[in-house]
């Protein structure tokens, strides 16, 4: 495993991480987050560990779609924008019935 990085530009400017959760709160293990460019070519996919966390990384600065997939819940997407900075992104995935204030 490399660990050295070289400033802004280093590993982390590419790199998206995040947590995938139902609308509850409670962290949703073992989804399928994966990474695509516009047209849906995938480029990177994953699972979330048991805290729900997951990392990507995209080849190149600019738009990607990401997206979240459990089995029992359904799938949220979202955009996003990579300019030299690590990303965050926390997905909520509804649960059926449930209502939140």
């Amino acid at each position: 495993m490399n660990t050295s990085e070289s400033g802004a530009t280093g590993g982390d400017a590419l790199v998206i991480r995040g947590t995938v959760r139902d609308s509850l709160g409670v962290a949703l293990p073992r989804a399928v987050v994966t990474l695509a460019v516009a047209g849906g070519r995938q480029l990177e996919k994953t699972r979330s560990a048991a805290d729900g966390g997951f990392q990507v990384t995209a080849p190149a600065e600019g738009d990607y779609l990401l997206a979240a997939f459990s089995p029992q819940l359904g799938e949220q997407s979202v955009t996003v924008s990579l300019d030299g900075r690590p990303v965050e992104v926390e997905f909520r995935i509804d649960v059926p019935g449930t209502v939140l204030p």
